[in-house]
């Protein structure tokens, strides 16, 4: 009589675990066969790509990637909210485009008072009609609810000085035009308390000539660029307002405590307070 044959089994590895990583080992292999295949749907990439360039606004291309209309809903900062410059927008003056500038976005906002309408040729004291000017902003800046900075500019020395110029003022230490700007930026801070600013809501800065808004190839330029900014920064705070701000609350403590029906004095003894 012949034997039975024996079947060898792993005793480690159970029968159904082999079917399965063959089956595992032939779906990977279709999968990398359909990638190496495939091709990448230009179209749907053109597609992405016009959406990331009519988000940023890049050129004249739109969220349509095949338009060239301009679909894009770009909504601009409004306004500062109330207790900022804005009101002095509103105002008109004699030859506002030369002697008063106003320039804004989201946070900040600047005020930019040509130096002619503030001081004499060549001066650093208020003259009478930059006091009565700064004074008519007075009701505007008054309200204001966040510090705001002096910031005074001036030019070439030879257009500041004019015939008072001496060759050697420009190699003076520190430069003479930071010193004029700083003049000024001075005065101004100094008649702003006179008229009841608070000294913490001011904060003065002088740039000299060495940062010019307008190009300085022109006597005109040059001209423009002697100013004083008037600058408002939503993003700073009082400084008292700001310790506030920080300041832990002051916690209401009881003078008496009861645990279980039992009631515990808290108030320090007599003497002690």
């Amino acid at each position: 009589m012949a034997k039975k044959e024996q079947k060898l089994i792993c005793e480690e590895m159970p029968p159904w675990m082999i079917t399965f990583s063959d089956v595992m080992t032939l779906m990977l292999t279709f999968f990398v066969l359909l990638v190496s295949m495939s091709q990448i749907d230009s179209r749907r990439k053109l597609v992405a790509l016009g959406s990331i360039i009519g988000t940023f606004g890049w050129q004249d291309a739109s969220y349509e990637v095949f338009s060239k209309t301009d679909t894009r809903r770009t909504v601009e900062p409004g306004p500062i909210d109330s207790g900022d410059l804005e009101p002095l927008k509103e105002l008109k003056w004699e030859n506002v485009d030369k002697d008063i500038n106003f320039r804004s976005n989201r946070f900040v906002q600047i005020l930019s008072i040509n130096s002619s309408l503030l001081f004499p040729p060549g001066g650093i004291q208020l003259s009478d009609a930059g006091q009565a000017l700064l004074k008519d902003f007075m009701p505007v800046f008054a309200q204001v609810q966040f510090p705001l900075l002096l910031a005074g500019h001036t030019t070439e020395l030879r257009d500041e000085l004019g015939n008072n110029y001496e060759p050697g003022d420009d190699t003076q230490t520190p430069d003479l035009s930071w010193k004029i700007s700083l003049d000024r930026t001075l005065a101004v801070y100094s008649y702003l308390l006179e008229q009841g600013m608070r000294p913490e809501m001011l904060k003065v800065e002088a740039f000299g000539k060495y940062a010019p808004y307008y190009p300085r190839n022109t006597s005109e330029n040059r001209a423009k660029n002697r100013r004083v900014d008037i600058v408002l920064d939503k993003r700073s705070l009082d400084a008292g307002e700001r310790v506030r701000q920080i300041a832990p609350q002051p916690r209401n403590t009881p003078d008496t405590l009861d645990i279980d029906g039992f009631e515990f004095d808290l108030r320090p003894p007599a003497g002690l307070e």
